[in-house]
């Protein structure tokens, strides 16, 4: 299954830069970002559109659909469309101001994508805690619970997408704890196929629509795998991303203007200390890895 739908991702990423470059669906970058990035300006985005028909495809062709992988499914899909949804905004938004560069580089205001985002958790919650996936037994605090985790998960995965092959080669190493799960395994395949153009220097980038789908993936399988609380440690490194986002805007507000980092996300705070991008991407990959084997250690799997 994962051999299968890498080559289909393959395919269609590839088949998706040619259209995206046609039709200049370029990502813009953030005016106060890292220098280096304003380069990146232009690089066809949304590519998350591509991986995730791949492993949609895949894990509906080889028959293995359950009401529980349909949940994580829909889910996934759900935020993908969200992502999606934002990146089209954005670019539109790109367009009107005739520029590459731009102050805003999101599409939707984030009140809106934050309601849009618990409506569809919520949503989740309910079959998921309905069906016997509730982490604490409560019905109500499992709702809140299963919402704020899957809210988190989405947007910690946008987060960490800042720098090439980033999200997803995290992604992959996150999703081989739920390997034996078919959907699971064709998202690693499809990312496999993803990061052959993902990889620095990137010639697509996977955009909302794959970066908050692949969020809701890990949430959803952790949720219905019962290891939603290891989710923490097996996403450490979007954790921190977020938690360096929001120190960041804290600590600027309550200081009067003063920075708690060179410039957040994290992964930007190491680069402007002299880190390459590749340096930075390999060492949160490592990271990644060593969290996500201690948890499969913990759990006593062989």
């Amino acid at each position: 299954m994962i051999a299968l739908s890498a080559a289909l991702s393959l395919v269609l990423t590839g088949a998706f830069i040619k259209l995206a470059q046609r039709q200049r669906w370029g990502k813009s970058e953030r005016r106060d970002g890292p220098a280096s990035h304003l380069a990146k300006a232009g690089t066809p985005t949304m590519g998350g559109v591509g991986l995730l028909l791949a492993a949609v495809l895949v894990w509906l062709a080889t028959g293995n659909a359950t009401p529980e992988g349909l949940a994580v499914v829909a889910l996934t899909l759900a935020a993908g469309a969200l992502g999606l949804a934002d990146d089209i905004a954005a670019l539109r938004r790109k367009r009107l101001r005739g520029t590459d560069k731009y102050d805003a580089t999101t599409g939707l205001l984030a009140r809106y994508r934050l309601l849009a985002q618990a409506i569809v958790a919520l949503a989740f919650a309910f079959y998921a805690v309905g069906s016997g996936h509730g982490p604490v037994g409560s019905y109500l605090v499992d709702l809140f619970l299963v919402t704020l985790v899957v809210v988190g998960s989405i947007n910690a995965l946008n987060i960490s997408d800042g720098l090439d092959g980033l999200a997803a080669g995290m992604a992959v190493i996150m999703l081989l704890l739920f390997v034996a799960i078919p959907f699971a395994a064709a998202l690693i395949g499809a990312l496999i196929g993803f990061l052959w153009y993902n990889a620095n220097p990137a010639r697509v980038f996977m955009g909302g629509a794959g970066s908050e789908a692949l969020g809701a993936a890990v949430a959803g399988l952790a949720v219905m795998s019962g290891l939603m609380w290891w989710l923490p440690l097996i996403a450490l490194v979007p954790v921190v991303e977020v938690l360096s986002v929001i120190s960041q805007v804290g600590y600027f507000r309550i200081s009067g203007g003063k920075r708690l980092f060179r410039m957040s996300p994290i992964h930007h705070h190491f680069e402007l200390g002299g880190w390459t991008e590749v340096q930075v991407v390999m060492r949160f990959w490592l990271v990644t890895a060593v969290c996500v084997g201690l948890v499969w250690v913990l759990l006593g799997r062989s």
